[in-house]
C-alpha cells in the first residue's frame, strides 16, 4: 500500500529466541558463578574450594600474630641497645622504652600458649640483648677475668629494665584475660533460642 514501508519477512517474524550465545557470552554466564536457574557451575565450585574456611582463617590470624610477636618482643629491645651504644656504652633509656613497648605488644599479640613463654622470656631477651650488643661493640674490654666482672655489671645494670618488661607483660596478659572472661559473660547474657509458645507440648 501507498505510503506504508515494506517489511522484510524477517522483521515480520520478530526477533528470535533460539539464537544461540556468543562464545563471549557464554564465558562470562559462566564465569558468573551460577546459570540461569541457580544451578551451581563447576567454575563457582572451584572458587569456592580455593577459599580457605573458617578453621584455616583462624590458624592464618594465629601463626601472622606470633610471627609479629616473635618480632617485636626481640626487635625492638635491640633496636634500643643498638641506638643506646651508639649513644654510650652501658644500659641506657632506649633499650628501656624498647624492651618494654616490645613485650607489651608481644604479649598482646601472642596466642594464649604463648603468653608463658612472653613472661618468662622477658627478662632473658633485655638481658641477652644488652650484653650482647654491648660485648660486640667493645669485644677488648672483657677478655679473662673482665668477662665475669662485666658479666655481673650487665646484670646489675639490666635488672630495672628486666623488671619492668616482666611487669608490662604481666599487666597485658592480665588486661587480655579479664577481658576475654567479660567477653564471654556477654555471650551468655545473649537471648539464644526463643522459647516454645506457651500450651505446645501440652495434650487437652
Amino acid at each position: 500500500m501507498a505510503g506504508q514501508r515494506a517489511r522484510t519477512p524477517y522483521q515480520h517474524a520478530g526477533p528470535r529466541t533460539e539464537d544461540r550465545a556468543l562464545p563471549a557470552q557464554r564465558s562470562r554466564a559462566s564465569a558468573a558463578g551460577t546459570a540461569g536457574d541457580g544451578t551451581d557451575t563447576g567454575t563457582a565450585r572451584q572458587v569456592r574450594a580455593r577459599r580457605p574456611g573458617p578453621a584455616r582463617r583462624r590458624s592464618q590470624a594465629r601463626r601472622r600474630g606470633g610471627t609479629v610477636a616473635a618480632l617485636s618482643a626481640v626487635g625492638l629491645p635491640l633496636l634500643g641497645a643498638v641506638a643506646d651504644e651508639l649513644d654510650g656504652p652501658g644500659v641506657g633509656p632506649l633499650l628501656a622504652v624498647g624492651s618494654v613497648l616490645g613485650t607489651a605488644a608481644a604479649a598482646a599479640l601472642c596466642g594464649r600458649a604463648g603468653r608463658w613463654w612472653v613472661v618468662t622470656a622477658a627478662p632473658v631477651v633485655v638481658l641477652l640483648t644488652a650484653s650482647g650488643v654491648e660485648y660486640l661493640a667493645h669485644p677488648e674490654k672483657y677478655q679473662g677475668k673482665n668477662l665475669g666482672t662485666g658479666a655481673v655489671r650487665w646484670v646489675v645494670g639490666a635488672f630495672p629494665v628486666m623488671a619492668a618488661a616482666v611487669a608490662v607483660a604481666l599487666a597485658v596478659v592480665a588486661a587480655r584475660t579479664v577481658a576475654a572472661r567479660r567477653r564471654t559473660v556477654r555471650e551468655r547474657r545473649r537471648p539464644g533460642r526463643t522459647a516454645a509458645p506457651a500450651g505446645r507440648g501440652h495434650r487437652g
